[in-house]
């Protein structure tokens, strides 16, 4: 072989591996830049610790060839683990033009903070993958509950209503809030009341009723919430303060007045004011200690509102050992009932004057008396010409 034979046979060599060499380049490259990242979520937005969460990808070729996948994972990152295996071929690849969307889960290990686990897709051709770091937040923040409105003290045995506020301090939006009551001898009129959705840095308000008894102590408010599918409860304990209310109403009765009628029963007549801070509703005035009689055995007076005044009529007969008392019935705005009662004496209050404008027989007697009286003092002051001079 000559000189020149050999140069050309090296030369011919030499050309053949670069262009193999530029081949390969070229598939290598053509398959990174076939795969974009279209869409990219993770459910719930941010995890609280030792919480799960699902991340959503999409992948689009781009390309005009098909593209075949070998697996698609993620690496753990320090705070994130993967909690299933690789998916291994999982589709054999995408067509050119087309997307495959994925979902893979997530776990937080119990850190707080924010972290960077990778997701991982690798083709068929060795070597040749698609890197994508994402970051997942880590927030311990669990949901404030806030008493807006409570009676000043839990009467036992009467609904109380109380309101509350249930902020969510978190990033992201919970789902599924709900709220209960409990505690020793606690009972309400819903099982729960449902609020939903909270979205981040967000509150709701909420009315929930209670009943307690002699034996609670202490009403506990119960919280349950979803972060993704993730269920937490929170709860708020408070104190009870036994006795009567100081906002309630207060009745005050006055200018009493008792008139014996001509047809053997007693009229009672007063004023009934509500000294206190809030309505007196369906307020009805009844008596006990007497007899019924007359056309007014009770009285319904209606709404009082605070500091307001009303007139009530009664009629009763035989009042025992001469006293009756008089009953007031009205409910709160809870529909809780409250009586109050007055001994009134009849002695003391009844009135001189006859009631109904009819006088009384004793004095219809007396006064018939004193004009026979007058008409025979009359008649005989004529008869001895005192008066008039007889002709």
């Amino acid at each position: 072989m000559n000189k020149n034979n050999l140069l050309r046979i090296i030369l011919a060599g030499l050309i053949i591996c670069v262009l193999a060499m530029s081949s390969v380049g070229t598939v290598s490259a053509e398959t990174q830049s076939t795969f974009v990242i279209t869409d990219f979520s993770m459910y719930p937005d941010t995890l609280m610790p030792g919480e799960s969460g699902i991340v959503t990808v999409t992948l689009k070729n781009t390309g005009t060839t098909f593209a075949p996948i070998d697996q698609i994972y993620i690496k753990d990152a320090d705070g994130i683990t993967s909690t299933v295996s690789q998916y291994q071929n999982p589709i054999g690849g995408v067509g050119a033009g087309d997307t495959i969307t994925l979902s893979l889960p997530i776990t937080s290990d119990g850190k707080t903070g924010t972290f960077y686990p990778v997701l991982y897709v690798d083709f068929m051709n060795a070597g040749d993958y698609l890197k994508y770091p994402f970051p997942v937040i880590v927030d311990d923040q669990s949901v404030v509950i806030s008493v807006i409105s409570r009676p000043d003290v839990f009467e036992a045995g009467t609904t109380q209503t109380v309101v509350l506020s249930i902020g969510n301090p978190r990033m992201n939006e919970i789902e599924g809030v709900q709220v209960s009551a409990s505690g020793d001898g606690v009972t309400s009129k819903q099982t729960s009341v449902f609020l939903g959705e909270i979205s981040g840095n967000s509150a709701k308000n909420t009315t929930i009723s209670v009943t307690t008894s002699d034996k609670t102590s202490e009403v506990t408010f119960v919280v349950t919430y979803r972060n993704g599918a993730n269920w937490h409860t929170e709860s708020i304990s408070v104190p009870l303060e036994s006795g009567i209310s100081k906002t309630g109403a207060e009745l005050i009765i006055n200018n009493i007045e008792v008139k014996e009628n001509v047809k053997g029963y007693y009229t009672i007549i007063g004023d009934v004011n509500n000294a206190g801070l809030t309505t007196a509703k369906t307020l009805v005035v009844t008596y006990e200690g007497a007899a019924e009689a007359g056309p007014y055995t009770s009285y319904v007076v209606g709404s009082l509102d605070e500091d307001g005044l009303s007139e009530f009529e009664l009629s009763f007969k035989d009042p025992v050992d001469g006293n009756i008392t008089l009953i007031f019935t009205y409910k709160d705005t809870n529909g809780n009932i409250y009586t109050e009662k007055e001994v009134i004496s009849v002695s003391d209050t009844i009135s001189n004057s006859a009631s109904s404008g009819e006088a009384s027989p004793i004095a219809t007697i007396l006064i018939v008396i004193v004009i026979l009286i007058v008409l025979a003092g009359g008649f005989v002051a004529w008869k001895k010409g005192k008066i008039f001079a007889r002709k």
